[in-house]
């Protein structure tokens, strides 16, 4: 048994599929990308996560309660994420973008949880990251001396 994300997008899937390619260093095309005149779809892995992103009109749309989230081990890593997700998407609070594509990511440090669940210091960590729109490592850290 495998569970696979399903995104169903509302813009052409060879684009996107192309995009996220580029972007993610071990990304790799599964299947497709099939176009036709009514449906275009493709199955990607990013992450060792495999993703089906599928388009077939405006039926559907994705929201913020579905995210991916990606952890990243430095900030030129998170920067770099950041800016191309951002680039015609729309960021929000807490290290949350949503992309050109409709898909909302999560571009996290990879110790934010462990930070955030500091019994001294996460209510701390917590109050930073709330100010914050992207994430930065720095103040984050400095959050657990205080």
């Amino acid at each position: 048994m495998q569970v696979t994300p399903f995104l169903w997008i509302q813009h052409p899937v060879d684009e996107a599929v192309e995009f996220y390619i580029r972007l993610f260093p071990d990304a790799q095309t599964l299947d497709g990308p099939h176009v036709s005149e009514h449906m275009s779809s493709a199955t990607i892995a990013l992450g060792g996560q495999t993703l089906h992103i599928f388009n077939a009109g405006t039926y559907r749309e994705l929201t913020e309660a579905f995210s991916l989230m990606v952890t990243c081990s430095t900030q030129e890593e998170i920067d770099r994420l950041w800016e191309a997700l951002g680039d015609g998407g729309t960021p929000s609070r807490c290290g949350w973008v949503t992309d050109r594509f409709g898909i909302t990511w999560q571009i996290i440090p990879e110790k934010l949880q462990e930070w955030l669940a500091d019994p001294a210091h996460g209510h701390e960590v917590t109050r930073v990251m709330l100010d914050m729109v992207k994430l930065e490592i720095g103040p984050l850290q400095a959050a657990l001396e205080d």
